[in-house]
This record gives structure tokens, sequence and C-alpha cells, in this order.
């Protein structure tokens, strides 16, 4: 029975041969950790009030 399945679906037929092509590597994001993060929002904070 899988000898049927895998010829109804092509997988026996040695005639068919699938060529994969490589998928390009993506490109990497850059990381941003805890301190860029806390460094931006020190750059943005607004003005503290005074008492």
């Amino acid at each position: 029975m899988e000898q049927e399945i895998k010829n109804a679906i092509g997988l026996g037929n040695p005639e068919l041969l699938i060529e994969w092509e490589p998928k390009p590597e993506p490109e990497p994001k850059p990381t941003v950790t805890i301190y860029d993060f806390s460094a931006l929002l020190l750059k943005h904070e607004p003005p503290k009030k005074q008492r």
C-alpha cells in the first residue's frame, strides 16, 4: 500500500528528480539590546517637572 501511494504521487518514479534551489540567507536584522532601548528612552524622555 505504501508503494502504491508513493507511485501515485510520483515518488516511486526514478525519472522524477526534484531539484532544490538553495534559499538565500536572509539579511541579519540589527539587534537592539536593553541598553540601547534605555538610551533611546532617555534621549526622548520629556523634561521632568521641578517641584
